[in-house]
């Protein structure tokens, strides 16, 4: 008689996520002055699990078409074959305004982490240097 084991699913993992800066953004907010963010989300296999996000703070001042951030962001419950999906906001004086949009795939990063540039989904000029 044989036992069975449970399926296991995988372990998570937490990832630090360095998002360095943004490169080719385009203005924004000609009222209040360009302030943007850079959000982090891990795009989870499983449907219903939670959502695990991080964001950098807001540059407020200087450069900000290619903004410096260089903060390290903590993603919780990550899983390999997950990717990270980045996402560039203008933030405004009633809401965040979208600027772009850049995906990893998990195959770019794990297991041995990745550091370089991705480019910004819509914009031809505009990149994201990260290292994750």
């Amino acid at each position: 008689m044989s036992q069975l084991s449970p399926v296991m699913a995988p372990a998570s993992q937490k990832l630090l996520v360095n998002v360095i800066q943004a490169e080719g953004l385009q203005h924004m907010n000609h009222f209040t002055g360009d302030h943007p963010y850079c959000a982090c989300e891990v795009k989870h296999v499983e449907p219903h699990a939670t959502r695990t996000k991080a964001e950098t703070k807001q540059v407020m001042e200087g450069d900000t078409i290619n903004p410096i951030w260089n903060e390290t962001l903590e993603l919780e419950h990550w899983q390999p074959g997950e990717a990270l999906e980045f996402t560039i906001y203008d933030k405004g004086l009633i809401g965040s305004k979208t600027e772009g949009k850049a995906m990893l795939p998990s195959e770019f990063f794990y297991p041995n982490g990745f550091r370089g540039m991705i480019s910004i989904i819509g914009m031809p000029n505009a990149r994201l240097r990260v290292e994750v």
